[in-house]
């Protein structure tokens, strides 16, 4: 993959801009704990964050070509922004990009688009880390929020429209699906746009919200230390029954206390 590089007929303010853009998003990513950033085959970040809610997201920025007439009637390079993100309710199934990790169409402000690229991230990472909040205007992110884990399988991505699944994306329209429980999750994606209306009101009126939240980070913590364990360890599970489930859960809420 080429290294992609600042157009030349960008100006030097534009320049300046767009390192000091870059610069922004480190730094906020480098104050979280929940939120980094990292290079990737072309030289520009990704952040990969924790929100909140206890699912997890990664953003990258895509330079896509475009040209343009300035002000005195010349055409010119230019450079358009696309953003991929990837949602996902665990950090494994967001690193494998499995069938738990979709898509989510969501986009700066149209005030912030002029902005440079960091920035846009930074905008976009911060909105993310506190997604609960951030679903309470962006009905698709809510509509991701709330969904079950096995209710993502069948879904390619969330857009303001609804969801987009696998087969209208991979498949002819004349293939038949059997009913079975993916279908049964669909339903219930379906019917998301009807519940996303509700979830300010259920977000906004959280009177713990404050002690839900501190309680969320810790118990993801938690679950990732674990997770990642049994990840690397499968043949020694770090669960065994059921019980021993709710004896390691009690433990830890009394840790909290």
């Amino acid at each position: 993959m080429k290294v992609w590089k600042m157009p030349q007929s960008w100006t030097a303010q534009m320049r300046a801009a767009h390192e000091r853009g870059l610069e922004f998003l480190k730094s906020i990513c480098d104050s979280s704990q929940h939120m980094e950033t990292y290079d990737l085959q072309n030289g520009l970040p990704s952040v990969r964050i924790k929100s909140t809610s206890r699912r997890w997201y990664s953003l990258q920025a895509v330079p896509e070509k475009t040209i343009y007439e300035n002000l005195v009637g010349e055409m010119k390079d230019g450079i358009v922004w696309s953003f991929d993100i990837r949602a996902a309710p665990r950090k494994t199934d967001l690193l494998a990009l499995n069938d738990y990790s979709v898509r989510l169409c969501i986009y700066p402000e149209h005030g912030s688009k002029n902005l440079p690229i960091g920035d846009q991230l930074a905008t976009l990472a911060l909105g993310l880390r506190d997604d609960r909040r951030t679903a309470v205007r962006i009905g698709l992110l809510a509509q991701f929020v709330i969904a079950p884990r096995d209710a993502l399988l069948d879904v390619y991505k969330f857009t303001a429209e609804g969801a987009v699944y696998n087969e209208e994306v991979f498949y002819d329209d004349e293939f038949e699906y059997e009913p079975n429980e993916r279908q049964q999750n669909q339903h219930f994606i379906l019917n998301l746009t009807h519940e996303a209306d509700q979830i300010s009101e259920t977000f906004a009126s959280d009177d713990q919200a404050c002690a839900n939240e501190y309680e969320h980070i810790n118990f993801q913590e938690w679950f990732d230390k674990n997770e990642e364990v049994a990840c690397t360890k499968e043949e020694i599970p770090w669960h065994h029954d059921e019980n021993q489930i709710w004896d390691i859960e009690e433990a830890f809420l009394r840790g909290l206390e």
